[in-house]
């Protein structure tokens, strides 16, 4: 079975328990057959209005970025490595939900897995606000883990 015959998950990754619990689920799907895991990690763009442009240049944003992104990813790749499934990162700087759903498509996922976390008493009650977005945005099945 070659590597376009397995199955595909995008798995958000944040480095919190929940993405973790998303990754554990990811890895059990392997009992159902080869699955090509890929981990994403999405920081949120430089404010251009805000303090962090007045000490960082885009160039030097970006680049902190990408080494936090790495130090958040290496504790998946450590947990998808120990269960011997084939893993591939990703890092990305943009809007959460909009990044996610872009990647599913790029990558051409068949499922993107996700943590969530629920909100306060006021707000979204039941679903973060990111998980919710990605539900309206992507294309594939949306499984949520808590």
């Amino acid at each position: 079975m070659g590597e376009s015959d397995m199955k595909t998950i995008l798995v958000p990754f944040d480095g919190s328990n929940n993405s973790m619990r998303a990754v554990d689920y990811a890895i059990a799907q392997c009992e159902h057959g080869p699955v090509t895991v890929h981990i994403l990690n999405v920081e949120p763009p430089l404010d251009d209005y805000g303090m962090v442009r007045s000490y960082l240049s885009r160039q030097q944003h970006t680049k902190a970025m990408k080494a936090r992104a790495d130090g958040i990813l290496r504790r998946a790749v450590r947990r998808v490595g120990a269960a011997r499934v084939l893993c591939k990162t990703h890092a990305a700087i943009g809007e959460v939900a909009a990044t996610i759903a872009a990647t599913a498509r790029r990558l051409r996922c068949e499922s993107i897995v996700m943590g969530t976390r629920g909100m306060g008493s006021l707000g979204n009650l039941l679903l973060g606000s990111v998980a919710t977005k990605v539900i309206h945005l992507a294309r594939v099945p949306v499984t949520l883990v808590k």
